[in-house]
């Protein structure tokens, strides 16, 4: 019985003593590698802002295409927006006073 006490304690010894070198060698590895993550990360940026006038293009081509799509679908509606509009310049023609001070 006594064996395994002192099996699992060596066991454990042993697991607490590769922790700690992996924590160690996890550490050096990640402060190595910093500059090269920052390079990583300017060099995305700088893809990123080559790429903001090729986004803004096919964002256009898209509102083109979609654009047309979606007015075909607003056609029906047309005449709804004719009287509503006609009904708010009656109410703004309303808001002018009935007598004039002097």
């Amino acid at each position: 019985m006594a064996e395994l006490a002192v099996a699992g304690a060596l066991a454990l010894a042993a697991l607490v003593f590769l922790g700690l070198i992996w924590a160690v060698v996890s550490l050096v590895f990640s402060i190595v590698l910093i500059p090269f993550k920052l390079i990583g990360f300017l060099l995305r940026g700088v893809a990123a802002l080559l790429l903001v006038p090729f986004m803004l293009a096919l964002g256009l081509v898209g509102f083109l295409v979609f654009g047309a799509g979606m007015l075909l679908f607003l056609v029906p509606a047309f005449p709804l927006v004719l009287i509503a509009l006609g009904i708010w310049w009656l109410v703004k023609r309303g808001r002018q006073p009935a007598t004039r001070a002097l």
